[in-house]
């Protein structure tokens, strides 16, 4: 259980989100696969999607496009968006994510039918393995705790009633502690939204972030480097202000063509 839970949401918070959205690092090609494919066993989204769905987020951020702000109702925020989402989101979200899309295995994960084959696999090793109860607990439990984890920085942290801020933001983004902790550290979202590439979303030293430690050990042991760490003025309030559109204007810099992201022919 703990090792899905924690290789599935890796999967989602550092490869998903700090690595292929921001580009916030660099890491081997046999490492990247190994994270993805975490956040493949646990049905994540297909990376395509969940890369153009985010930066579309930060493009548009708590305004009556953002395809999921609580200014539409906490519900929608937290997963109704999830089955409600405006018609022509697909062609959108490849056109955000194009670079995405020359990864040959989340290419081929865009195709839903080979996207749950990783997770049909584990699951059924479970099942021979434990039984029935025995799946349940150890990859349905921790994927429905990834998901409320994933969905609570959608929504609570995007409530100005629930957290802190540390940056001036122009969207309603909030730091909360107790999601920060239990969520790998994607919960200082105020922190995240003020410098999106940054590879640390905790910034202060109480601010709880596993995401920034397992980077930080990776890069110690020569497995992640090009790290974009948070300098030592960008910890204090009096930053200034980063709107939600200078922070796509960011994605070129994210997203451009880099020989790491050409399929090759053993893989990307």
């Amino acid at each position: 259980m703990l090792v899905v839970f924690f290789w599935g949401g890796i999967g989602t918070t550092l490869y998903l989100h700090r690595y292929l959205t921001h580009r916030g690092f660099e890491m081997p090609e046999w490492l990247k696969f190994l994270f993805a494919t975490g956040s493949a066993v646990t049905l994540a989204g297909d990376p395509v999607m969940w890369v153009g769905d985010h930066r579309y987020h930060h493009l548009k951020s708590d305004t009556n496009e953002d395809i999921h702000s609580p200014v539409h109702g906490f519900p929608y925020a937290h997963m109704m968006w999830l089955v409600r989402k405006p018609p022509g989101f697909r062609q959108r979200s490849k056109r955000y994510a194009a670079d995405v899309r020359k990864i040959w295995y989340c290419r081929l994960w865009e195709n839903s039918a080979l996207y749950v084959l990783p997770h049909l696999s584990v699951a059924t090793a479970l099942f021979l393995t434990f039984g029935f109860a025995g799946m349940l607990w150890c990859i349905y439990v921790p994927m429905l705790l990834i998901y409320n984890m994933t969905w609570a920085v959608n929504s609570i942290c995007h409530m100005p009633q629930f957290g802190y801020r540390s940056f001036d933001t122009s969207d309603h983004s909030r730091n909360n502690y107790l999601i920060g902790v239990v969520g790998f550290g994607e919960g200082y979202h105020n922190n995240h939204h003020a410098q999106p590439r940054c590879a640390a979303h905790g910034l202060r030293w109480w601010e709880f972030d596993v995401t920034r430690y397992l980077i930080w050990l990776l890069e110690k042991c020569g497995l992640a480097w090009d790290v974009v760490w948070p300098t030592a003025t960008q910890t204090k309030e009096e930053d200034r202000v980063v709107t939600s559109s200078e922070a796509v204007k960011l994605l070129p810099a994210m997203t451009k063509a880099a020989p790491s992201l050409q399929p090759a022919a053993g893989g990307s």
